[in-house]
């Protein structure tokens, strides 16, 4: 048998030249470029995304150590033992609002006086403590006046000393250690500076039993009972009440106390209190900022989804094609006027118009009629709500025009009639994307500053939920809306600078988590595809 000859291999040189041209062929084919350019945009978004969140932290994370240590100095200063019989006192200026309106209101002659004597009263009872609470209070301020400026020489020194550290020029090292060395503070003795206010401690309690007294006493002079008089005689007991609570609260207080490491993260996430610029105390409390965001959303996502829902559904089932040619455009034509001019737009006109409309007698069931602020959350919801209708009608749609057309022939083919498809088979197949419209639209209005910072007031307070739904006619300010009003006017670094940030950071928090259910829903409505 004649042997078979193997085949003859190429040499080894044309097969690296082939391999070559078959590499390049492959990277410089368009396809292969397109996919690289698509996986490299993700990429840089991702990229981006976490690079905003690392700076947001970076600027955020010493603010919780910094607020702790300031709520110590205003412990161990006595501005807090202060603020204790200061607090609930607040509440007389409430009671002298109401006899002042009642004054007003009445026609009586005989009535005026009896309020007029009720008001003096009332002013008698309260003016020893305050008259006591100035003076301990102006011990308090100047103890941790000092205090600060300890820290700031302080700060300084550390300052000069790492600069003479730097430098290579004896002259200049010379220099900085003696600047440093003249900038040397004694830190303040809180012990001693605090005895000055508590040497007072009992005294200030007999103050306030007998402001109660003389507060109860005046209570009696009032005169017969109107709607304004109802409410002081209400309220008088409860005030009386936490004034006794607050002289309790005095004799137990104790400057050095600890401050537990979460103290900050109550005080922040649970504060009723966003106080900036004080030369009382800075107080950052989270909760009216973010009351006042929630309830706008509310509101506007309340507003919107009606109009934007029953819109798509009209545009995508119902109109004609020259319609179509009409409604979409000008809806998502709103989504290219500025902000800003909303903003005018609830400034000079629907502020106003509200509030007309409000005095009408014919509406005065309405509860919160007539307003009293011409701007306020209302007002601002209803804007957002204008804005956000374009985002949710352009999703609300989509998920209807991508109903499978298979389900809308079945149901013709079983005899059901325009109306009954659309409603019970294009609607609920389509449901899903109706709700991720109306949580990217909730996310879209939470994340608006521009509107809300013109419109909704400003007025940084937990909104009075006892007024029921008139709740929604009251002024507010949003978490949007402190960071542009304040980040401008802070000095880089400080306190209220980590603040801004941190509010920031939870509202990226809290957009991942609208997007997130957002992504939640439509998963879990989605039909399952085989």
């Amino acid at each position: 048998m004649e042997s078979t000859a193997p085949p003859s291999r190429p040499p080894l040189r044309s097969l690296i030249t082939r391999t070559r041209r078959r590499a390049a062929s492959v990277v410089l084919t368009p396809p292969w470029l397109i996919q690289r350019y698509f996986a490299a945009s993700a990429a840089a978004t991702i990229l981006v995304l976490l690079l905003i969140l690392a700076f947001l932290l970076r600027e955020s994370v010493g603010f919780l150590p910094a607020y702790r240590s300031e709520l110590e100095t205003y412990r161990r200063s006595g501005l807090e033992f202060c603020d204790i019989a200061r607090e609930p006192l607040k509440h007389q200026q409430v009671l002298a609002s109401l006899l002042r309106r009642a004054k007003a209101a009445t026609a009586d002659l005989i009535c005026k006086q009896e309020l007029a004597d009720a008001e003096i009263a009332f002013d008698a009872a309260i003016a020893p403590v305050s008259a006591l609470l100035d003076q301990l209070g102006a011990i308090a301020q100047q103890t941790k006046a000092l205090d600060t400026e300890a820290h700031t020489m302080e700060a300084t020194r550390q300052q000069l000393l790492a600069a003479a550290a730097s430098t290579q020029n004896e002259a200049t090292q010379k220099s900085l250690l003696a600047e440093a060395a003249d900038l040397k503070a004694a830190p303040v003795d809180f012990s001693e500076r605090i005895t000055l206010i508590l040497q007072h401690r009992e005294e200030l309690a007999a103050a306030l039993g007998s402001y109660t007294v003389a507060l109860a006493h005046a209570a009696t002079k009032l005169p017969e009972d109107t709607a304004l008089i109802s409410q002081v005689r209400a309220a008088i007991p409860r005030h009386v009440s936490e004034v006794k609570t607050a002289a309790a609260a005095l004799k137990e207080w104790q400057w050095d106390r600890h401050i537990p490491w979460h103290r900050a993260i109550v005080a922040f996430f649970f504060g009723s209190h966003w106080i900036t610029n004080s030369p009382w105390q800075d107080f950052y409390g989270f909760i009216p900022l973010l009351v006042g965001s929630a309830v706008i959303a509310l509101i506007a996502v309340c507003l919107a989804t009606p109009i934007s829902v029953v819109a798509a559904i009209y545009t995508s089932q119902f109109a004609g094609a020259r319609e179509k040619e009409i409604i979409k455009p000008v809806i998502e034509f709103i989504q290219a006027i500025p902000s800003v001019v909303f903003g005018f737009i609830g400034i000079s006109f629907l502020g106003d118009a509200i509030k007309g409309i409000s005095e009408w007698d014919c509406l005065q069931w309405v509860p919160g009629f007539p307003i009293q602020e011409r701007l306020n959350m209302f007002n601002a919801g209803c804007l957002l709500a204008f804005m956000a209708v374009p985002t949710m009608f352009s999703l609300a749609e989509d998920a209807l025009n991508n109903v499978p057309r298979a389900y809308i022939d079945a149901s013709d083919a079983l005899g059901a009639t325009k109306l009954q498809t659309v409603f019970r088979v294009i609607v609920p197949a389509g449901i899903h994307g109706i709700l991720s419209a109306i949580l990217l639209g909730l996310g879209r209005v939470l994340g608006e500053t521009m509107i809300v910072l013109l419109v909704a007031g400003n007025r940084i307070a937990i909104p009075d939920f006892s007024a029921g739904p008139g709740v929604v006619f009251q002024p507010a300010h949003t978490l949007t809306g402190i960071i542009a009003q304040e980040l401008g006017e802070v000095s880089r670094g400080s306190t209220h600078w980590q603040a801004l940030f941190m509010i920031g950071s939870v509202l990226f928090a809290i957009a991942l988590f609208v997007n997130w259910c957002a992504r939640a829903v439509a998963r879990r409505f989605e039909p399952c595809r085989t």
